[in-house]
């Protein structure tokens, strides 16, 4: 079942969302003197309506999306005071005015947000032995400010620049001081990560094949096939295939980005604030990847492994935890050891905010730079996003991790229980979603609507109402077909 706060967490945030995008609709209908008929929340069914002025405000059983009707969307509406009676460039601002709320309530809700709480910096967690990164004096706990000159504010931006392979120049802050490393990234190999059920046999040392394959190239493995793996001596492991990702060989500089610390944030019997946790079971906690190497034990079911191979070297190699754990941890400079089951752990160590933080936080000292960070940091969000729509739309990447209706809701529920810092963030990514999603040249979208707005004013023409309607009504089916395609896959991932 969905917590109350999910579905009170989940209501809130999309009245503010959909309420704001749609106000930007209705008040440049507004002014430009096109009647707005109908203010919507949701679709189907009506649960509340109320009359003001000539608007009816409906807020309606379905708990995704909403949308304004104007005077003139049917094809018998008529008059002055109706939509397509208007230029095609007022009928454009219309369109755009939605999208172009929603974008800018973003911008706005980074101000506080970066007031109150600073902006999560990239900072380095581990510097790897051995490699570019280590060799120029990088060190844990280094955060990086700039990469080219480009100030950056999200991982991925740094790993972007860093796979082109060309030398970088990173401006750093270590204390109080900023300083410039210039770095060349070095050719890593191809990785491997699988995750295998029904597991028999034992592997060691380097790994000469896999499926009777070099390693060094993608396996295209399916979800549910065989594979074998065997090291240099000849010893074989084999199993079937549950999860697999491939990751070609890549320019790194060698440095993990930093994330949780094994330190209680809150508390949560028998835990408490303050708690470090130093050991369950045989595995010793001291890092961020220790946590996700322990997530990965726990998440791991009996017979099941975790595989990481890079190029021909068995990285890691992770088998189950199973029944009663063992845990230790410091309290008061006392350690302190107690046994607790696998699935009460897991979901203890799954409460969102459980762990601190170790990324280092930038706090502006005046308004002026308040501002700056905010701006920054959501252009740099808007990037990721219109980034991530493309990656979908043209090669269908991170379908899998689209969420629906069901989605959000747990999403913005945990983001509820983590505190006010993530709830406004995620509200503020939510919204900026919103708004560069509805810009997309497609139909029933606001940008489908601005396209075919573009064609008139293009070729100074009348394009015909009806063909635009059945296009707008076909993509909406499309659209909603979507979103239950999504909801579907929620349950299934949720549940």
């Amino acid at each position: 079942m969905i917590e109350i706060i999910y579905v009170l967490a989940f209501i809130a945030v999309f009245m503010f969302v959909v309420i704001v995008h749609e106000f930007g609709h209705f008040l440049f209908a507004k002014i430009f003197g096109v009647d707005v008929l109908e203010f919507a929340i949701g679709f189907g069914p009506v649960i509340y309506k109320r009359k003001i002025g000539k608007t009816l405000l409906r807020i309606n059983i379905i708990p995704f999306g909403g949308y304004v009707r104007l005077k003139g969307e049917q094809l018998d509406e008529e008059g002055e005071s109706s939509l397509y009676s208007k230029p095609a460039w007022q009928r454009l601002l219309i369109s755009f005015a939605g999208p172009l709320f929603s974008i800018l309530a973003a911008y706005i809700l980074f101000i506080p947000i970066v007031s109150i709480w600073g902006v999560p910096a990239v900072t380095v967690g581990k510097v790897i032995e051995n490699t570019p990164a280590q060799i120029v004096g990088l060190q844990n706990g280094d955060v990086i400010l700039k990469v080219n000159g480009k100030r950056v504010f999200d991982s991925s931006e740094v790993s972007e620049i860093i796979s082109k392979g060309n030398t970088v120049n990173l401006t750093i802050l270590r204390g109080e001081k900023k300083l410039d490393l210039i770095i060349t990234p070095k050719l890593s190999p191809a990785e491997y990560v699988l995750v295998l059920d029904d597991v028999s046999g034992k592997i060691e040392g380097k790994i000469s094949k896999i499926n009777g394959f070099l390693p060094g190239s993608d396996l295209e493995l399916k979800l549910g096939g065989f594979v074998e793996i065997v090291d240099e001596f000849g010893n074989t492991l084999s199993g079937v295939v549950v999860n697999y990702s491939f990751v070609p060989e890549r320019y790194t500089i060698g440095f993990y980005y930093a994330g949780l610390k094994p330190v209680i944030a809150k508390n949560i019997p028998p835990f408490e604030k303050g708690d470090k946790l130093v050991k369950v079971n045989e595995l010793k906690i001291d890092d961020y990847l220790s946590i996700v190497k322990l997530a990965t034990a726990i998440g791991l079911s009996e017979k099941q492994v975790y595989i990481d191979i890079w190029g021909d070297k068995l990285n890691d190699f992770i088998s189950p935890f199973e029944g009663s754990l063992k845990i230790q941890i410091i309290r008061d400079s006392k350690l302190k050891t107690f046994e607790m089951s696998k699935d009460e752990f897991s979901k203890i160590i799954s409460e969102p905010g459980f762990f601190e933080n170790e990324s280092f936080v930038l706090k502006p000292q005046n308004l002026a730079e308040t501002v700056s960070l905010a701006v920054h940091r959501c252009n740099s969000a808007a990037v990721l996003i219109w980034k991530a729509f493309q990656r979908l739309f043209f090669t269908g990447q991170g379908a899998q991790n689209v969420a629906g209706p069901i989605g959000i809701a747990v999403i913005i529920g945990n983001a509820a229980k983590a505190g006010w810092e993530m709830m406004f963030t995620v509200v503020a990514f939510f919204t900026l979603n919103l708004g560069i999603f509805n810009l997309l040249p497609l139909p029933a979208l606001d940008g489908g609507r601005i396209v075919f707005s573009l064609l008139e004013i293009i070729l100074r023409r009348k394009i015909d109402r009806r063909i635009e309607a059945i296009i707008h009504t076909i993509g909406f089916f499309i659209l909603m077909g979507l979103v239950f395609y999504f909801m579907f896959a929620d349950i299934t991932r949720f549940f």
